[in-house]
C-alpha cells in the first residue's frame, strides 16, 4: 500500500489541489512521509509558495530556511530541492504554522501573530525563530499555553 504523503507528492508542481506548503499545512503528515520529504530534498519553489501563504518577503524566508539568497534563487531557477537542513525547516514552518491556524481559528490570525512581535520571545517574531528547533519548541510552548488557558 502506498503512503498517501509521499516526498514526490510534496514536490509536484503547483497550481494543482493543494500541495507543497500549502498541503502540508491543511492536513497532518505522518512521521514517516516526514522524514522522507526531508531527506529527498523540498523543491526549492516552495519559497514562492511560503512567500504567498504567510504574506511575507522571500528575504525572510531565506532567512528563515537559513539559505543564502543567491543559493535559493539559483535553485529555483533550475528547478532543484533545498537541502536536508532547510527541508526540514520548510516541514518544521509547516506543521507551526498548521499548529497556529488550529490555535488561533484561521490562517488570517496565525499569520498575522507568526508575524508579530512577542514578548515571550524577547520581542522576536515566532516566524523568526522557526530557523532553529530550539525556538521552535518555544513557540509550540507559546501555542500550547494560548490553547490551554497559559498566560501568553
Amino acid at each position: 500500500m502506498k503512503p498517501k504523503h509521499s516526498a514526490k507528492r510534496f514536490r509536484r508542481a503547483p497550481g494543482k489541489s493543494p500541495t507543497g506548503f500549502t498541503a502540508f499545512v491543511v492536513r497532518e503528515t505522518p512521521a514517516a512521509a516526514k522524514i522522507a520529504i526531508i531527506r529527498s530534498g523540498v523543491t526549492a519553489r516552495v519559497v514562492d509558495e511560503m512567500v504567498r501563504y504567510l504574506d511575507v518577503s522571500k528575504n525572510d524566508i531565506f532567512r528563515v530556511l537559513r539559505t543564502p539568497e543567491s543559493t535559493a534563487h539559483k535553485l529555483i531557477k533550475d528547478n532543484r530541492p533545498l537541502d536536508t537542513a532547510a527541508s526540514e525547516r520548510v516541514v518544521r514552518v509547516a506543521d507551526i504554522t498548521r499548529m497556529a491556524e488550529e490555535t488561533f481559528g484561521g490562517r488570517e490570525p496565525a499569520t498575522q501573530w507568526l508575524k508579530t512581535p512577542n514578548l515571550a520571545l524577547d520581542r522576536a517574531t515566532p516566524l523568526s525563530m522557526l530557523d532553529t528547533e530550539p525556538g521552535a519548541s518555544e513557540v509550540r510552548k507559546i501555542l500550547s499555553a494560548i490553547n490551554y488557558g497559559g498566560a501568553f
